[in-house]
């Protein structure tokens, strides 16, 4: 483990080097802290019924249902943002040392391959999490400050939060694992961004069938979603492990 801590320490050291990599890490959590309370601000005050129907404001007066609209909106992004964070810095921590040339002086160090990957895994999962969980906590006591007493309720309900909590590092994880394994195939970083994105569409899926009325986050359907996140997370991380080859790296890529 003192290798793996040393290569988080040495891609963390990277990642504050570089402006691009900082942007990506605190730009998209403020501007989700940021953008929902111009919208609170401008268009939550009630003064129109919202042709969105979601269950879970059932109940509430036309000005909290307003605000809520745009509560839920808004939190089921922050499910997404683990998966967003760390694309950059995934794609940067290979191919930009492959555009370096110092990925082949790493690779022919004594460091095993499970080492070496966790290490650069965990640099781009474990700043995600945090800056998640943190911008999410931001954003709830916004709702708290900013919307009436029983949106936050509604909004910040039990089945959002354990999908917040524990479905986030999973997706994070499922996120970082496609970039590294793409990024081992590819030589450059918007190609292999553009490849992971699919990885997104199943948990924007379940945003739009919220959304659209068709169903409501519940604790079971968080749980549910969480069980079946665990062994997609490992498969995942198994096969990026497995596309990661250091000896064709050091041997046949250019």
């Amino acid at each position: 483990m003192h290798k793996v801590f040393v290569i988080l320490r040495k891609e963390f050291s990277e990642i504050l080097q570089q402006r691009v990599l900082l942007y990506s890490v605190f730009l998209p959590p403020l501007l989700f802290d940021v953008i929902p309370l111009l919208i609170l601000h401008l268009g939550g005050n009630g003064t129109r019924a919202s042709s969105i129907r979601i269950p879970s404001l059932q109940g509430l007066t036309l000005h909290e249902y307003t605000q809520g609209v745009i509560g839920t909106e808004f939190s089921n992004f922050f499910i997404l943002l683990s998966m967003v964070v760390p694309s950059t810095i995934a794609a940067y921590s290979i191919i930009g040392e492959k555009s370096n040339r110092t990925l082949e002086p790493l690779l022919a160090t004594p460091v095993l391959r499970w080492q070496l990957l966790a290490g650069k895994i965990l640099a781009a999962l474990l700043p995600s999490v945090l800056v998640t969980w943190v911008s999410g906590s931001v954003f709830i006591a916004e709702l708290a400050v900013f919307t009436d007493a029983n949106v936050v309720s509604h909004v910040v309900t039990e089945g959002w939060l354990i999908l917040f909590i524990v479905g986030t590092p999973l997706l994070g994880l499922i996120a970082v694992s496609i970039m590294t394994a793409i990024s081992s195939q590819v030589n450059d970083t918007r190609t292999a961004q553009q490849l992971s994105i699919w990885a997104v569409v199943p948990v924007i899926g379940i945003i739009l069938g919220e959304l659209s009325g068709q169903f409501e986050l519940t604790v079971f359907i968080a749980v549910v979603f969480d069980l079946i996140l665990i062994p997609v997370a490992i498969f995942m991380t198994w096969g990026a492990a497995q596309l990661f080859q250091r000896e064709t790296i050091l041997t046949r890529w250019k």
